[in-house]
């Protein structure tokens, strides 16, 4: 059995447990009166720590507080902080890449797509930029995590490749524009300043005409 497939069991083990004490009119204790904790939950609480306070504001200590519980729920999900860390990596990759990739599947091309990019921006919904400054904070810290982000920061750009190459440029340029603006908007968040969303709302026009070469 595969750890995923081990900690699955686990979080089913919980559950039952707690139902079995209920059933038998035991008295439950704090962690039993919730509903049992699942791996999902300790990873959102990791991901608004370290977004709130970097990596080393991450701990189980703070987690179980942040959650409510004691430490040994987390234990009985993850081997180790590492374990977790992982999961969050990982969380990463999937919840803050899968929205470009979602744009891609759109019936629409070209031009839609490039609307549907700067929606992704603005709304910071799908997308959380803070996120990804607090992984990018993180992999200053750590090769592994760094060699992630060199790995999502690439098939980011090669999805907008593919924007550029449907809006009629020449495979060359579509990746130099593809790289342009998403430097453009990694640099705009790292620069943090803080403009409304009314104030980018009025200029996107104007982003939109430089970065796509496009006058509409």
């Amino acid at each position: 059995m595969n750890s995923r497939a081990a900690a699955h069991t686990r979080d089913l083990s919980a559950t039952d447990t707690a139902q079995e004490a209920r059933d038998d009119g035991q008295e439950l204790s704090n962690d039993q009166r919730r509903d049992p904790l699942i791996r999902a939950d300790w990873i959102a609480a990791a991901r608004e720590l370290l977004i709130e306070g970097g990596i080393e504001h991450v701990r189980i200590d703070r987690l179980a507080k942040s959650l409510d519980v004691t430490r040994g729920g987390f234990y009985w999900l993850f081997k180790s902080r590492d374990d977790l860390l992982e999961d969050l990596l990982e969380d990463w990759q999937t919840s803050n890449t899968k929205p470009f990739e979602k744009i891609l599947t759109a019936e629409h091309k070209g031009l839609d797509e490039l609307d549907a990019l700067f929606d992704l921006w603005l709304e910071e919904q799908e997308y959380r930029p803070a996120y990804d400054s607090a992984v990018r904070d993180w992999a200053r810290m750590s090769q592994h995590v760094a060699e992630t982000v060199k790995a999502v920061d690439a098939r980011r750009i090669e999805l907008m490749n593919h924007i550029f190459l449907d809006l009629g440029y020449p495979s060359d340029e579509a990746l130099v524009r593809a790289r342009i603006a998403y430097f453009h908007q990694v640099g705009y968040y790292i620069l943090g300043l803080g403009e409304s969303k009314e104030d980018r709302t009025k200029v996107r026009h104007l982003y939109s005409k430089v970065l796509s070469g496009i006058n509409r």
